[in-house]
């Protein structure tokens, strides 16, 4: 089917009845995310993939900005139903359930992006993806091990040691030691002897207390150091070895080289340990812990993304299916923009609409309703006024236009313009919609 013919299905007899009673739940409710929702699913079931996954995203987003993330993170497995190679989907939710404190079924979600083949185009989209989802578990060290999984495929052995290494701490507290370690003994195999990579290596078995396994490495950093000659170094390094084997805590000082061991193990005993209570005046929160600023407005921002996302790919197709000929069409169109509370474009949706004459009255009303929901009160008294002013429709549809014009600038609280116009359509039409009860209030 056609994007014409299903932009035609939507406004059909047989469905109108449905679509136009979750539509004006919308429209009257825009910010409702329930009566979103449904719109989006109503759309989704009646093959309208793109607009009902925009409508469901919006649900999302407001679902979340009122503080119900738990319904957002419902209808974003909606969304994941139907498109479930969706990255920024899967990223939202991950989001979403960590912040609930859903850890396991975050750290679930992450697993299944990883297992799943052909997910990703490229080591770059894939490095992306788990960066982010790195950010919002800050304590979960599974991100950063798959992190790493990409990095030593490409054979940047040291980055990916560097992504052990901000791992390590949350390994600790995971307890995720085999998947730890099994990625450590690749990079050991990888490194093909490479001290570069053997000493952080070592230091990180060390950190995860497997003392056997790193210091064995690490006495091969210092073998290679005698062999080449440098008995004073290669001692330094050994009383390092010697600290570690004491207990000395190599995780707590972050310390992954000799060089960084023996830097630490020079400062003052009161520095050794930072402070970790909040009490302490001297407490510092670690970057982890450290709370992520606007973390909620750039949630938004990413949502908006998506939602945009989808909006660009519904307007390709409008340029490719209908273009500026089929003025219908563009006018459904606009009233589907509206629904969504697209308004800018559904604006122009409706100005292109207004060249047609018999779509002139409905355009330049729903045009009207569109820019006063922007705010813009002159501009939608103005619209109205031209097409009064035009000429060549009926009697009954100028009195429509007239009275719309009044309710729209009694919303906007201009009450002695609005109470002109009831009064002379009461004159007109006693009859005539609620004319009478709105000039009787005016009276009281």
């Amino acid at each position: 089917m056609g994007f014409l013919d299903s932009i035609k299905k939507m406004f059909s007899s047989r469905e109108g009845e449905d679509r136009a009673s979750l539509s004006k739940k919308v429209q009257s409710s825009p910010n409702d995310p329930q009566a979103r929702q449904k719109l989006g699913i109503f759309l989704m079931r009646q093959g309208e993939v793109v607009e009902g996954l925009d409508q469901l995203a919006r649900s999302a987003v407001l679902y979340e900005k009122d503080g119900f993330a738990t319904k957002a993170i419902a209808v974003l497995r909606q969304m994941l139903k139907h498109d479930p190679g969706n990255n920024d989907f899967q990223k939202w939710i991950i989001r979403l359930l960590a912040q609930e404190g859903l850890s396991a079924d975050a750290q679930a979600e992450v697993r299944k992006v990883a297992t799943e083949p052909g997910r990703f185009s490229s080591d770059e989209q894939r490095l992306d993806f788990f960066r982010q989802t790195a950010e919002y578990l800050p304590r979960n060290p599974l991100p950063r091990m798959y992190i790493c999984d990409v990095l030593r495929g490409q054979k940047k052995l040291l980055e990916a040691v560097n992504e052990l290494e901000k791992a390590a701490p949350s390994t600790v507290t995971t307890g995720m030691y085999p998947e730890f370690g099994e990625r450590l003994k690749s990079l050991v195999v990888l490194s093909h002897g490479d001290l570069a990579v053997i000493e952080p290596c070592g230091f990180l078995w060390v950190s995860v207390g497997m003392l056997e396994e790193g210091i064995a490495l690490l006495e091969r950093v210092v073998e290679s150091v005698e062999q080449s000659g440098d008995a004073w170094r290669a001692g330094e390094m050994r009383e390092v070895i010697d600290a570690v084997r004491s207990g000395w805590d190599v995780l707590s000082a972050r310390a992954f080289s000799f060089a960084e061991a023996r830097t630490r193990l020079a400062e003052p005993a009161v520095d050794e340990h930072f402070p970790t209570s909040p009490g302490d005046p001297r407490w510092t929160p670690s970057a982890a812990e450290k709370p992520q600023a606007a973390s909620g407005e750039t949630g938004y921002q990413e949502e908006d993304s998506i939602v945009r996302s989808a909006l660009g790919r519904l307007q390709a197709k409008v340029q490719e299916e209908i273009g500026d000929t089929d003025l219908e069409a563009r006018y459904n169109l606009g009233i589907a923009y509206k629904e969504m509370g697209l308004l800018e474009e559904a604006v122009m949706e409706f100005r292109l609409a207004m060249k047609r004459a018999d779509l002139l009255v409905g355009s330049s009303s729903l045009l009207a309703d569109t820019l006063s929901e922007q705010g813009d009160l002159d501009a939608a008294a103005a619209v109205l006024e031209e097409v009064l002013a035009a000429g060549g429709i009926s009697d009954e549809e100028r009195r429509d236009l007239r009275y719309h014009k009044a309710v729209l600038l009694s919303r906007g609280g201009r009450e002695e313009e609005a109470r002109e116009i009831f009064q002379a359509l009461y004159g007109e039409a006693p009859e005539y919609r609620d004319v009478k009860a709105r000039t009787e209030r005016y009276r009281s």
